[in-house]
């Protein structure tokens, strides 16, 4: 065979191998793109189904307040827009929940990265908390020192995972109760332990609490309705950190949420 028609064969053969690689590249990219238009689609289904109720409701009291609002009695009236206000309150919760998911599934550039001080930055959200946790008899226990711990993370994005699992361990435990606060500091890993003594999670709902709109209980203790973002947030951010995220819970007895952070 002549030396052209040699390195016309390869040439060939070369060409097909990568429009082959090419052809791969393309599906795989056509299939996630796939995958994400239906997790979409479905986040959105979600988004309107959690959005339907209250603003229902909304319409509703709406119209009884304007066909009857000369013979509507300053009470009642009081009623109503209480009803109202409640409605409205969740509905901004859903939309600022599922805006902050949204952009948590976004590109990494959203993140920003930088040195902070960690244990000042617990604590900072903790004391978010104390009147919350006070009107309820719930008791704070930081289990740390009050030196400082360093490592690189986002300091909002690890802010808001620390304030949502705070939020449902007060949300969801008793009156009179304790949540506790662990930070550890290892060699190249700092350990979080967050434990309250509220209702707890079934084996059965267990597997699935991570999952987009997976509501454990429809209201919490004090009677809020649960949207079923707070710990999907949270471990987006964690594995955005290339961290972990693990949750142990026993009925009745409470919930211990460990997370592990890399310096």
């Amino acid at each position: 065979m002549k030396k052209a028609e040699i390195g016309s064969t390869l040439y060939i053969k070369e060409l097909e191998e990568k429009i082959i690689d090419l052809s791969l590249r393309l599906k795989s990219r056509t299939n996630e793109l796939n995958l994400a238009r239906e997790k979409n689609k479905k986040t959105i289904g979600k988004l309107v189904h959690n959005l339907k109720n209250p603003v229902g409701i909304i319409f509703s009291f709406s119209d009884m307040i304007l066909e009857d609002i000369e013979d509507t009695s300053i009470d009642k009236l009081e009623k109503y827009l209480q009803v109202i206000k409640k409605s409205a309150d969740f509905s901004i919760q859903v939309l600022n929940s599922i805006a902050k998911y949204f952009q948590l599934e976004g590109l990494d550039s959203t993140f920003n990265f930088k040195n902070i001080d960690y244990s000042e930055l617990v604590n900072n959200v903790l004391n978010e908390f104390k009147s919350i946790a006070e009107e309820k008899g719930i008791t704070i226990e930081r289990n740390f020192s009050g030196k400082s711990i360093f490592l690189t993370a986002d300091r909002d994005k690890i802010s808001l995972t620390i304030r949502n699992i705070i939020n449902n361990s007060i949300r969801f435990s008793k009156e009179n109760s304790k949540i506790k606060i662990t930070v550890i500091e290892n060699l190249k890993t700092i350990e979080t332990t967050i434990t309250d003594e509220g209702i707890g999670i079934s084996k059965t709902d267990l597997p699935n609490i991570f999952n987009a709109f997976y509501v454990v209980n429809t209201y919490s203790e004090d009677k809020q309705k649960c949207i079923g973002l707070g710990l999907t947030i949270a471990k987006e951010v964690i594995q955005h950190h290339k961290g972990k995220i693990t949750v142990t819970s026993t009925i009745n007895k409470g919930t211990n949420v460990e997370m592990i952070l890399s310096k």
